[in-house]
């Protein structure tokens, strides 16, 4: 007779403190009165932006689609000069930047007026990196990792700071930083900007795919932070899926497994984690 499934969860699941700021932030001006848009997704959730825009939050994909009420930032950030774009409309500007990204914007800021050039670990493409190149006074230097530093061709007169996206995998982070340090510079200052709440998600997911027979991770595949996550977690787990709601769930994925291991990104809400769980626990015992 097969045992139906156990779940484990990670010490961590559900959002980080940044996306809830984000969330409720925007929420609560939804009860105001007059048109609300967001420069882009708010946070990278499917069903949560799908929830706020029930609730009238309009996603406006570019700032020339931003024309008057209110607009909110995403926990991701902006750069400086669109900011003023914006605000030169007369459009009420809502920044729910996350706390994490400002330390990483003002450290950009302030070194790069001191002269320093700035290197930047991350996905050149992503909106939290589009922003923070916005507050480099000179040319911003991003490599998403240690073989794109390796590459790297420094001005060994100059002085460099190296800094993370905040939702960047350690390991990766430090596999570039060695690269870079390797390399004869003037002056060579490194700053670890990778949020607590995306290092502490990544060591839980592996630890606890050490113990599991599958784990899943729950969230958004345009989630920077939960694709790290399923990263980190196939490292230590043969059997690792990403999954952003409980009908990807597969019955086949649970042959022979009795114990499943749930993780999820910092923007999947706990409701979402939980139809995942159900669904698992569902299949699971079938026999």
């Amino acid at each position: 007779m097969k045992m139906p499934v156990k779940v484990k969860f990670a010490t961590k699941t559900g959002f980080c403190f940044g996306v809830k700021r984000a969330v409720e932030m925007a929420e609560a001006a939804l009860k105001r009165k007059g048109p609300i848009c967001s420069l882009g997704s708010l946070i990278h959730n499917e069903q949560v932006v799908t929830a706020l825009a029930a609730k009238g939050l309009r996603i406006a994909k570019n700032v020339s689609d931003v024309k008057g009420g209110t607009c909110v930032i995403s926990s991701h950030g902006i750069s400086p000069v669109i900011a003023e774009v914006i605000s030169a409309k007369g459009v009420k500007i809502i920044d729910t930047t996350c706390p994490f990204v400002l330390r990483a914007q003002k450290i950009a800021k302030c070194k790069s007026l001191a002269g320093y050039r700035v290197i930047i670990v991350g996905d050149e493409k992503h909106p939290e990196i589009k922003a923070l190149v916005g507050f480099v006074s000179t040319l911003a230097i991003v490599v998403k990792d240690g073989k794109e530093a390796r590459a790297l061709k420094l001005d060994n007169k100059a002085k460099y700071i190296v800094i993370a996206q905040t939702t960047q995998d350690r390991a990766n982070f430090a596999g570039a930083v060695k690269e870079i340090s390797a390399k004869r510079t003037k002056d060579l200052k490194i700053f670890n900007t990778i949020c607590r709440d995306a290092g502490e998600r990544q060591g839980a997911a592996m630890r606890l795919a050490r113990t599991v027979d599958a784990i899943f991770v729950v969230g958004g595949r345009s989630s920077a932070n939960t694709r790290r996550l399923y990263e980190v977690s196939k490292r230590k787990a043969k059997n690792a899926h990403l999954i952003e709601t409980e009908d990807e769930v597969r019955k086949s994925w649970l042959k022979g497994v009795s114990f499943v291991g749930i993780t999820s990104g910092a923007s999947t809400p706990e409701w979402v984690v939980n139809k995942v769980v159900r669904k698992i626990l569902e299949k699971g015992a079938v026999h």
